[in-house]
């Protein structure tokens, strides 16, 4: 598109609201940044200088909107927090629409959580997002934690973070199932080495959901994209833990028809238990399980009862699982006959490979040592491991789709690819596997989802949050006018223009359907600029 098609364009729609405030761009460091905190306000932003903060992190009361979150974002490792015995490293109360994003948290070893919304009478914490965060030296024992909730928390998003050797990577949720985690975001983590959960989401209790209007819905929490991981530092004996925990939902009242979507997960390793175990309403599919362990009496996918919930309405579909766990692959235990419980799809090559299940359709199952037969490389290197098909193995017929059409990116493969319905397993075709390689770190992100690198980078605007569902804020790096703003697809076909004089302005989603879009500026000295946004 050119500067005289975009500037020949007639404005005809106001779709946009009026500017708010300026909001303030405030540049700290590890000396004063504590002064600040308690005066950030809606659309604020604090960054933090690269240096060593001995002090901690503390929020209290701090609330963004969902046009102008508060963002408090380091430079990378270089901003590097560390673990004090007194408290919890970052600690979350009664705020709202907050960002903490890009730094390092060094727990040094302490008795203390890398990132709490603290447990405390009358506390909550809602549209909170956690990302690109390096949480190191948290594994003082099983119950120090990488990030954790233990109020009522809602829309939380927890994105592109690493924790390594923690005690529990994140623990959603408290032990009594009176703090409920309400639809989360979980994707594109790295978590690894811990003492017990890699991450637990804990039960929830009848009526707790009555607390807040924010947990008062039906919903879901997501779980995608992420990689899990355990080895020798794993506790024994009773102190051993799942890799992935899933407690139940309220069996009545509000939450009743929650459900989890777990989907394009890397489930790595387990030398003490089971790589899963959930129960209540669960999606699970296009996942991959690996493992070359066989601790004893564990399934390596096991749905059963907990903390009084039984499986319930249970879809498991388009995994692969290489698992060496004698008690079994993928194992359903007493569900409740009230709900139905599917196996389509799956390609599980493990002792006792799926059991239990009554709707049983298309699998493809055999023992672990066949696997090769099966994949391009199945060794227990995992440099070299890829589970990718080879050709004419895991297919078979058109299995029908239509129990998992309400499912997110139901019709894409473990890669992001469209599926073809005749395959088995997480992946979707043959021969050459051109996706993300199998390995021990974060994955790229998908086109599904966009980073928001895109808020830190940028000469002339940034847009946040992106992606976004109702709205999402432009903010300029200095004043605008009569600066030209045009939407396009990725076709580069104009779908809205107009002019704009100001420094921040909120887009409406409007008529414009979930995809990828772009946004051009052309401001007075006819300089372009151009940013990627995503509709969910």
């Amino acid at each position: 598109m050119n500067k005289k098609s975009i500037y020949s364009i007639v404005f005809c729609l106001a779709l946009f609201t009026s500017s708010p405030a300026i909001a303030n761009f405030i540049n700290a460091n590890s000396l004063n940044y504590t002064s600040f905190l308690s005066l950030l306000t809606a659309g604020d932003t604090l960054n933090l200088a690269s240096g060593t903060y001995v002090n901690n992190l503390t929020l209290n009361g701090r609330n963004g909107t969902l046009a102008q979150p508060i963002v408090i974002m380091g430079n990378g490792n270089s901003t590097n927090f560390q673990g004090q015995a007194c408290c919890n490293t970052v600690s979350i109360t009664q705020c709202s629409y907050v960002i903490i994003r890009n730094m390092q948290l060094d727990g040094l070893n302490q008795f203390v959580d890398a990132v709490k919304a603290e447990g405390t009478i009358g506390n909550w914490a809602h549209h909170i997002t956690i990302e690109y965060l390096d949480i190191i030296n948290y594994g003082f024992n099983q119950q120090s934690v990488g990030i954790s909730t233990k109020c009522s928390a809602w829309d939380w998003v927890i994105r592109k973070n690493r924790i390594i050797g923690a005690g529990t990577g994140m623990y959603l949720g408290n032990s009594t199932g009176e703090a409920p985690f309400v639809n989360g975001l979980i994707e594109y983590n790295y978590v690894a080495n811990t003492i017990g959960y890699n991450i637990e989401i804990k039960h929830q209790l009848d009526t707790v959901r009555d607390n807040f209007a924010g947990t008062s819905v039906n919903g879901k929490t997501i779980i995608r994209h992420n990689v899990f991981t355990k080895d020798s530092t794993s506790s024994t004996g009773g102190n051993a833990r799942p890799n992935l925990l899933v407690g139940g939902f309220p069996l009545t009242g509000f939450g009743s028809i929650d459900y989890y979507e777990i989907y394009g997960n890397f489930f790595y390793n387990n030398p003490v238990e089971a790589l899963f175990q959930g129960t209540g309403n669960i999606m699970l599919y296009e996942n991959i399980f690996v493992n070359h362990f066989d601790p004893s009496g564990f399934r390596a996918v096991y749905i059963s009862p907990q903390n009084g919930v039984s499986p319930q309405d249970i879809k498991v579909f388009h995994n692969t699982a290489w698992v060496l766990n004698s008690s079994g692959g993928i194992r359903l235990y007493n569900p409740d006959n009230a709900y139905q419980q599917y196996c389509y799809g799956n390609a599980v090559f493990a002792p006792s490979p799926i059991t239990n299940f009554t709707n049983i359709l298309d699998n493809i199952t055999d023992n672990y040592s066949s696997a090769g037969n099966y994949v391009l490389s199945a060794t227990t290197n995992i440099a070299t491991l890829n589970l990718y098909p080879q050709a004419g193995q895991v297919k078979g017929t058109l299995t029908p789709n239509s129990l998992f059409l309400t499912n997110s990116d139901f019709e894409k493969d473990f890669n992001g690819d469209v599926y073809d319905w005749t395959y088995r397993g997480a992946y979707s075709g043959c021969c050459t596997n051109n996706g993300w390689q199998l390995q021990l770190d974060t994955m790229t992100t998908q086109s599904t989802t966009t980073s928001l690198v895109s808020f830190l980078i940028g000469n002339n605007f940034t847009i946040y949050p992106n992606p976004f569902t109702y709205q999402t804020t432009i903010a300029f790096s200095e004043e605008q006018k009569n600066t030209t703003i045009t939407i396009t697809d990725m076709l580069e076909k104009i779908i809205k223009t107009f002019t704009f004089t100001g420094r921040q302005l909120i887009i409406e989603k409007g008529e414009m359907k979930a995809g990828i879009y772009f946004v051009l500026t052309i401001d007075q000295k006819k300089n372009i600029f151009k940013r990627k946004i995503v509709i969910q």
